[in-house]
């Protein structure tokens, strides 16, 4: 580290010399709360400075980010945003009022502190844990949305003192860091839950639902489960029993419906503080477009979809989601990170005629030998692309897996 910040340019080349995840997996990560507590003293521990909800989960939990920020800035909330992994572009991370902040805040921070980022070696991660920390202290949000990294006990979001914890979703994923059960990971996701702040649960098995149950009953902490509104989906149309609730969303998957779901539990629970009617809950949820990379349409003249679905269930709805939608023919296109190779997903995208694999420049990445392997897949490539997608021109395509293929799947459309 130069310690030296002049420009932004000086900023991302710090950052690019600090190993990430994308490349090293948990070699790039610390799992202890050590340094960035540390640190964020050292800088006068903006995480104090505002209000927040911390959401955790296997999948799921970015949507539900995303939503809250769409109801509460529409009914008239500054709201803090922070989630990752970016899409496209650092700054996506960190959102106030729905807008990535600018190169200048950035700038700001890593000049302000550039001495304590000497004293204390953070990861990537910390770094951007802490700084959307302090954008949202700087910036006087109303109420930040805090996405957790990974798993949430020993995530270095986890310093925040929440209002509110919201666990999405348990499933097998990251078993290497988390655990190997279930039940395992159901107990690093619960160590958001903070004394005697409620939490909100939303497609959880019974099975997950007691470990996590076990874990707020210690912490005096209420409980409150999406199920008990009993959401229900019909061609994007979300409503609830017992509620005269009716929302004709956007969105497609309709696993989206747990996430609508603690959304609006959310709001509820936090209403003495932060009012949201119905009618603007409705009126948000109506006009919210979707989380990026998350059933993402490509294309305005093309069936052509990105669904970010890098574990088994998120893979399930995602494809079973193209089953419903389209009589077309179906053409999967994905990339994968090494570790999320398995039997269960490789079987899965198997069943499908049309089948193509790209394989990522960075070192994480699955290579095309190592799947072809294990299928019957083609090669997708840079000098390949464009001649592929034009034989499927008027096919249902959906482009899946890692969100790191994201940003090669915008440039392909782009350019095609």
């Amino acid at each position: 580290m130069t310690g030296t910040f002049k420009t932004i340019k000086d900023v991302w080349g710090y950052l690019e010399n600090i190993p990430k995840f994308q490349d090293k997996g948990a070699l790039a990560s610390n799992f202890e709360l050590e340094n960035i507590t540390k640190f964020c003293d050292l800088i006068d521990n903006p995480q104090n400075d505002f209000p927040s909800i911390h959401v955790a989960g296997t999948n799921g939990k970015g949507t539900t980010c995303y939503l809250l920020e769409a109801v509460y800035q529409k009914a008239g909330f500054k709201t803090g945003l922070f989630t990752s992994p970016h899409l496209n572009r650092y700054n996506e991370r960190f959102r106030i009022n729905g807008e990535e902040v600018n190169d200048s805040l950035i700038l700001n921070f890593f000049q302000r502190f550039s001495a304590p980022l000497k004293q204390v070696p953070l990861t990537y991660f910390e770094i951007s844990t802490a700084l959307s920390f302090w954008l949202f202290k700087d910036e006087s949000v109303d109420l930040a949305i805090i996405e957790t990294g990974l798993g949430g006990r020993l995530d270095s979001t986890n310093i925040i003192n929440s209002e509110l914890a919201i666990i999405t979703s348990i499933g097998l994923d990251h078993q290497n860091i988390l655990g190997n059960t279930e039940k395992e990971i159901a107990k690093e996701k619960a160590g958001i839950i903070k004394s005697l702040k409620p939490v909100i649960l939303a497609n959880i098995s019974l099975e997950n639902e007691c470990v996590i149950s076990d874990i707020a009953a210690k912490k005096r902490s209420k409980v409150y489960r999406a199920k008990d509104i009993e959401p229900f989906w019909n061609k994007g149309i979300c409503t609830f029993k017992n509620l005269s609730l009716s929302i004709s969303t956007q969105l497609i998957e309709e696993i989206n419906k747990w996430n609508i779901a603690s959304a609006y539990q959310a709001c509820k629970l936090m209403e003495k503080s932060f009012p949201v009617s119905n009618e603007i809950f409705v009126s948000a949820v109506e006009e919210f477009g979707g989380a990026p990379a998350r059933f993402e349409k490509l294309s305005t003249k093309r069936d052509w979809y990105f669904s970010g679905a890098h574990n088994i269930q998120a893979l399930k709805s995602t494809l079973e989601t193209a089953d419903n939608l389209s009589n077309k023919s179906t053409v999967i296109v994905f990339s994968l990170m090494q570790d999320k190779v398995n039997n269960e997903v490789l079987e899965r995208i198997n069943g499908y005629k049309h089948k193509f694999y790209h394989e990522i420049d960075t070192e994480r990445a699955a290579s095309f030998e190592e799947i072809h392997k294990l299928m019957d897949v083609k090669s997708i490539k840079e000098n390949t692309f464009k001649s592929i997608l034009k034989e499927f021109e008027t096919s249902l395509v959906i482009f899946t897996g890692s969100f790191y293929f994201y940003r090669t799947v915008k440039r392909w459309v782009r350019i095609y």
